[in-house]
């Protein structure tokens, strides 16, 4: 309504007086009054008298006017928009438009919908980690409390034992004493009548000590405060481990799976790339084209994990491979061939190398790493064991077993010659 009333209004404006049409050619003449060329010139042709303005009736010494340009262009552009193909344009370009905003507006819900999916999916993770973490948390708390009630009880029947002896011993005592005190009193009764007792009566009288109390060895209170004292926290947290699941796997390298390069120390703790191969027996199991080797332990159920020392090696790759990996040919190391792993390249580019590779930003170049594989679930976790800040999860792992992977990597000289070792935690 208010858009049509304008363009009446703006057409209003643009018609001649004359002829009520659009301007064409429109003029100007010296009262700033507007007509067509054609009609104030038919206008001044009809009449006798001197040239004057229709509207004000101004006459003029001459038929003067000026054409007046940027109003011809308004005209032109006024007559154009009312035409029927502008409209149709301009109802294409409006319809356009709108389809061009309804899609957006579609793309807009799907995105939130996407947010809003995330939301609760936020929501639910989170409360099941909260379920897990408190779990994980009161069964620690529930070793701890046992190991401090353990601890009291055995301190509390200590000292009862401790109370009991000393009471026994104090009654014993008190015993002797009471014995020690008669005799006392009749020894002193005697004295006071050493004139009336004949010398015969003193020397049959039995003087020697009445009473004997053995004497107890004396109470070592610093050994029994020494024997509940010592680093509390750290013997507790030896008993705890004993009771962590699971526990850290006290892996070795498995030989007989080794590249011939490999080196391994007496223990099969640590192992070492050299630039010659060692005479091996042939095995299907060996790696032949890369310097891997598997631990010596596999694992088709249950939660494990184990670390793995690295140091300032500056290239390593290390995680969980399939039993069933082929070992004679050269493989990209990924899932589909079996293979979940952390790798080292050039001293600081760490990657997983999932599908395709994950480039990972360690808040610091891990020296040791933790790898844990979760069977039930289906995931290889790793994290850097100096401050078990997490660095990458592998999910929907599948194998039928799972063997810990190690690969040294080619030495290169002197450069990356530093062994990688196990890690064994003792319980």
């Amino acid at each position: 309504m208010a858009g049509g009333s304008r363009d009446r209004s703006l057409r209003e404006e643009l018609t001649c007086a004359i002829c009520c049409e659009l301007f064409s050619e429109p003029v100007m003449l010296d009262c700033m009054h507007h007509f067509c060329k054609g009609c104030i010139l038919a206008y001044w042709d009809s009449c006798a008298r001197v040239p004057s303005c229709p509207q004000c009736r101004r006459t003029f010494p001459s038929r003067a006017f000026r054409t007046h340009y940027l109003l011809s262009g308004l005209v032109e552009k006024v007559r154009r928009c009312g035409s029927e193909e502008h409209q149709q344009k301009m109802q294409k370009r409006l319809e356009d438009a709108l389809q061009a905003r309804q899609k957006e507006m579609e793309n807009l819900l799907q995105r939130k919908r996407v947010v809003q999916e995330d939301i609760c999916s936020l929501t639910k993770v989170a409360g099941e980690l909260n379920f897990k973490i408190r779990a994980e948390f009161a069964r620690l708390h529930q070793i701890l409390e046992e190991e401090e009630r353990s601890v009291l009880a055995e301190l509390g029947q200590k000292e009862e034992q401790s109370l009991a002896q000393l009471h026994r011993h104090v009654g014993q005592l008190e015993e002797g004493m009471a014995v020690l005190q008669r005799d006392i009193e009749h020894v002193k009764q005697t004295l006071s009548k050493m004139e009336d007792v004949s010398l015969l009566e003193v020397e049959s009288l039995d003087i020697r000590p009445s009473v004997h109390v053995e004497t107890q060895p004396a109470l070592d209170l610093q050994h029994y405060r020494d024997s509940h004292s010592g680093p509390l926290q750290y013997i507790f947290w030896r008993h705890m481990l004993r009771s962590i699941c699971p526990a850290p796997a006290p892996l070795t390298f498995d030989p007989e799976s080794a590249h011939p390069n490999l080196f391994f120390s007496r223990d099969l703790t640590a192992v070492t790339e050299r630039n010659r191969a060692q005479p091996v027996p042939i095995s299907p199991r060996r790696f032949r084209q890369c310097v891997n080797v598997l631990g010596s332990q596999a694992f088709d159920s249950g939660r494990h994990y184990w670390e793995v020392w690295v140091g300032s090696k500056t290239k390593w790759d290390l995680g969980v491979a399939a039993d069933t990996v082929d070992r004679a040919a050269k493989v990209k190391l990924c899932p589909e061939n079996g293979y979940w792993t952390l790798r080292l390249r050039n001293r600081t580019e760490y990657w997983a190398t999932a599908t395709p590779w994950v480039r990972l930003t360690p808040r610091q170049p891990p020296r040791k790493v933790g790898v844990f594989l979760d069977c039930q679930e289906g995931t290889v976790s790793f994290f850097d064991a100096g401050d078990m800040s997490h660095l990458f999860t592998f999910h929907q792992v599948s194998a039928k077993r799972y063997c810990p992977f190690f690969s040294t990597c080619f030495s290169d000289g002197r450069d990356n010659v530093e062994p990688m070792r196990l890690c064994h935690l003792a319980l």
